[in-house]
């Protein structure tokens, strides 16, 4: 296990802001403050869209883009600085005193919408038409769409301002608690010591059940004293979402998070009616690797166990990144000297800390053209594979560097296809390399079908636990007993006997940070659609060779600009709304399924 870092954040931000709150920082903020204000007045100033004001809009549409930008720049840099350092105040209210501020660029926005809302058919054209605008159609045309989730634009700008101490407060609890929550490890014949949550998922990789036992045990005992709170955030997030909805006459509690995803409701069927009907190939490997760890049935704390292999040591973050670095030169060079010059640049936050926030993410400022990745590498596979996803993200964002920042705003469903795709690089030049032993390409297949059944069963379970729980909100809040159920249940019905049903998880909705979420809803189901995308994606570059990059690259730069169905149309010529896309993912998870049965052998 890697030492715990006391020193601070390994990454540059330098090309953000040179000091936290200093002298460009704070000019930077009061700079976007005055220009927001600005935005304001003439906003209501203008009159409605038609013939004779469209070269007017089409110049405040210009101004208000490059505002948003550097919004996004601030927004940026607050994360991530937030992330790194979850227990300073200062960090704290500054975060909590941008988000207020955004409340007024959101207010700009409402009236953008209501404009939009207003007008014609042919006057829309027109404005789209202008040649400032032709760029960001798409962009324009989603907020159009969007008025038909919205109020009147009176108690939209009522919705922004409550939102900061409303909705996001109950997010901002969450990351607050996390970050500075620890937890007692005590695995048998091992002194007790105290660690930060973030620190967890590792220690679910490792070989002992001793230890990972204990790290679930200990790491529930700690989110279970926080329980009322969380139970608290979840309840009020989900409530505020719910009168909202009714508010704005959404149909569904779904709908809004298929318009953000940027996916109809039927290719959201067709994903889980090809998941669902094939749910027994995740299973069926879970309950051969329960064998192989000589369990009759996994716990939940044994879905990320390693195979009992030979000892295997931890990675140095040094080897970590040339494993990853060759493994995208094999296939993809321009990807290798990206991740090259990101780790050179000092773009990752890698060393485990106490303070840091749980989990992962990739943050990229349009108006630097740089990323920011967020992660705790202890040394793990899993980690290895954590810092290939994440530079995918970067890169997506960096082939994405020259566009305009409205043309730049993928839905999540479309985020996760560089990442998926930049994994599997790792994978394939792992089980190709002449020099992989036996035990490395079982275990590397392992690790691929670990991931397969986490995004086909986990993801799966995540989305049904929410949609239960909008579903009982909409009567009531639910206590911590109902929330600990709904979890049990769902992990029931989609893990089915492929886990021991009294080694379950009921903290889960604790421990998740994506629950709390509140930027958006049903933060799971893009994951899963993403995953077997970027899967699909993958295979037909296998197929297609090194021809097929470029037309990969253009549909990442093309992901701002279009519907999921729309790119995947586009440059792969399918149809997402039936099965058959996404059952040929699948067939490629089988196929790595019959791999690793005949890597086995008898074994188990």
């Amino acid at each position: 296990m890697s030492e715990v870092n006391a020193i601070g954040p390994d990454w540059d931000m330098t090309a953000w802001f040179p000091e936290f709150r200093g002298k460009e920082y704070t000019a930077f903020r009061e700079h976007l403050a005055r220009d927001v204000a600005s935005l304001q007045e003439r906003v209501h100033d203008l009159s409605a869209i038609d013939s004779s004001s469209v070269r007017a809009w089409a110049a405040f549409l210009v101004d208000l883009e490059g505002v948003a930008q550097r919004a996004a720049h601030l927004a940026s840099y607050l994360g991530c600085v937030g992330a790194a350092d979850a227990i300073d105040e200062e960090i704290k209210r500054e975060t909590a005193s941008a988000a207020a501020a955004r409340v007024e660029l959101d207010k700009v926005y409402v009236s953008l919408r209501a404009a939009l809302t207003d007008v014609d058919d042919a006057d829309f054209e027109h404005l789209c038409a202008e040649p400032s605008q032709q760029a960001v159609r798409f962009f324009l045309t989603r907020i159009r769409e969007r008025a038909r989730f919205s109020m009147e634009p009176e108690l939209e700008g009522l919705s922004a301002e409550l939102g900061i101490d409303g909705l996001s407060a109950w997010g901002r609890l969450y990351d607050r608690i996390s970050g500075s929550l620890e937890f007692d490890f005590e695995p048998e014949g091992e002194p007790a010591r105290k660690l930060p949550v973030s620190m967890t998922r590792t220690l679910l990789e490792d070989p002992n059940p001793a230890v990972r036992r204990a790290a679930l045990s200990g790491s529930n005992a700690a989110w279970s004293s926080v329980a009322e709170p969380l139970a608290a955030s979840l309840n009020a997030i989900a409530g505020t979402r719910l009168t909202l909805y009714r508010r704005r006459s959404v149909a569904h509690f779904l709908d809004p998070a298929l318009f953000d995803a940027a996916i109809s409701q039927r290719t959201l069927a067709a994903l889980f009616e090809a998941v669902e009907a094939r749910a027994e190939l995740p299973r069926a490997y879970l309950r051969r690797k329960a064998g192989l760890l000589g369990q009759q049935h996994l716990g939940f704390q044994d879905l990320m166990a390693p195979l009992p292999l030979e000892d295997r040591s931890r990675i140095a973050w040094a080897d970590g990144c040339a494993r990853v670095v060759d493994a995208f030169g094999a296939g993809y060079p321009d990807l290798a000297r990206f991740a090259e010059m990101a780790i050179e640049r000092r773009w990752i936050d890698h060393s485990p800390r106490a303070g840091k926030r749980p989990g992962g993410f990739c943050s990229t400022s349009g108006l630097c053209g740089e990323s920011r990745i967020f992660i705790t590498y202890n040394g793990a596979a899993g980690d290895v594979s954590t810092l290939a996803h994440e530079l995918g993200h970067a890169w997506h964002g960096w082939l994405m560097r020259d566009l305009r920042t409205w043309a730049r705003r993928y839905p999540m469903t479309l985020a996760e296809t560089a990442s998926t795709f930049a994994e599997n690089l790792v994978i394939e030049a792992t089980l190709e390399d002449p020099r992989t032993s036996a035990e490395e390409r079982l275990f590397t297949l392992d690790a691929r079908l670990q991931d397969a059944a986490a995004y086909l069963l986990n993801i799966w379970m995540r989305f049904r636990f929410e949609r239960a729980l909008y579903e009982e909100r909409a009567s009531g809040e639910l206590g911590v007993q109902r929330l600990k159920e709904l979890m049990q249940q769902a992990q029931q019905d989609c893990y089915g006997d492929a886990l021991d049903s009294e080694q379950l998880d009921p903290w889960f909705w604790a421990s998740k940070l994506h629950f709390y979420i509140t930027g958006l809803s049903f933060y799971n189901f893009p994951y899963m659609f993403g995953y077997l995308f970027g899967l699909g994606i993958f295979a037909r570059a296998r197929e297609e060779g090194a021809d097929f990059l470029p037309r990969y690259e253009a549909l990442l730069r093309d992901t701002g600009r279009d519907t999921a169905e729309g790119v995947a149309r586009r440059h792969l010529g399918v149809d997402l709304e039936t099965p058959e896309f996404w059952n040929a993912s699948i067939d490629l998870i089988e196929r790595d399924w019959q791999r690793f049965t005949d890597a086995c052998g008898d074994t188990a």
